[in-house]
C-alpha cells in the first residue's frame, strides 16, 4: 500500500545567510516591470550592435532578451499567449535579419518590433509605456566588430 502524500509540509531552501519557505522564495520573483528593465537593456544593445554590424553581439543581445522573455512568462502566465506570438513573429524576424546580416532591412525591421512592443504595452493596459532604443549606444561596450 502506497503511503498517504503528505499534506501539511514545508519545503525550506537555505541562501547561505537565510532559511526561506518556497511562498517567500516566490514572493520575490521579479515581475513583468523588473524584467522589462532587462529586456529593454538586451534590445537597446542588439539595436546598436546591429547597427555597427557587428553580428555575433546582436545574436547574443537578442538571445538573451528572448531568454528574458521565456522566463517572464513563467511568473507571469498572463502574458504566456501573448508573449509566444512576440517572440515567434516580431522577434524571429529580427533574428532573421542578424541571422543574414541584411543591414539595410534592420532598422525598418527593429522598428517594426518597436511599435509591436508598444501595441502590446496597450494590450495590458499599459500604453503609457512608450518603449523606445536610446539613441546613443551604450557607453561603457565596445561595438567594432572583432574579426
Amino acid at each position: 500500500m502506497a503511503p498517504e502524500p503528505a499534506i501539511d509540509h514545508t519545503h525550506l531552501v537555505n541562501n547561505g545567510k537565510a532559511e526561506l519557505s518556497l511562498d517567500e522564495l516566490a514572493s520575490i520573483q521579479p515581475g513583468m516591470a523588473r524584467l522589462m528593465v532587462e529586456v529593454a537593456d538586451r534590445m537597446w544593445k542588439c539595436y546598436h550592435a546591429g547597427k555597427a554590424r557587428n553580428r555575433p553581439l546582436a545574436r547574443y543581445e537578442l538571445s538573451e532578451a528572448t531568454k528574458i522573455m521565456k522566463a517572464a512568462v513563467v511568473v507571469r502566465p498572463r502574458y504566456t499567449e501573448s508573449m509566444g506570438r512576440f517572440i515567434a513573429e516580431e522577434i524571429a524576424g529580427l533574428r532573421q535579419v542578424v541571422e543574414a546580416e541584411e543591414w539595410d532591412r534592420f532598422d525598418e525591421v527593429f522598428d517594426r518590433v518597436a511599435a509591436a512592443t508598444n501595441r502590446y504595452h496597450g494590450e495590458f493596459d499599459k500604453s503609457f509605456i512608450v518603449w523606445q532604443v536610446p539613441e546613443d549606444p551604450p557607453g561603457y561596450l565596445d561595438l567594432t566588430p572583432r574579426p
